[in-house]
């Protein structure tokens, strides 16, 4: 059996990995955690809040604590907080209330 075609195929094929993989980052870069709008049930991760710990298992709009990934830039657009904002908003829950109603009629 000759061994050749298998590995020229083996060799492009792991050619062609390294190039897919080399631009998974450039990618990555552009995106980002916005805290504050994910839908329930639609988060991206764990949140801050602690209540879960996977995708998709948070019960409440629009919960500081709990991020989806979007694209840089929209998350300002979107009214969304970074993570250090996010923080100081659930150190009151008082402020975590406000902001959730505000979102919640942002997004009606």
């Amino acid at each position: 059996m000759n061994k050749r075609p298998f590995l020229n195929t083996a060799a492009a094929s792991l050619l062609a990995l390294g190039g897919v993989t080399a631009a998974l980052p450039a990618h990555a870069d552009t995106l980002g955690k916005c805290f504050g709008v994910a839908m329930a049930g639609h988060n991206d991760c764990a949140g801050l809040s602690g209540l879960h710990s996977c995708k998709g298992q948070s019960t409440m709009s629009y919960n500081p604590g709990d991020f989806v990934v979007k694209p840089e830039g929209t998350c300002a657009k979107l009214g969304g907080l970074d993570m250090m904002q996010a923080k100081a908003v659930l150190a009151s829950p008082a402020k975590t209330k406000a902001f959730e109603a505000a979102m919640a009629k942002r997004m009606s």
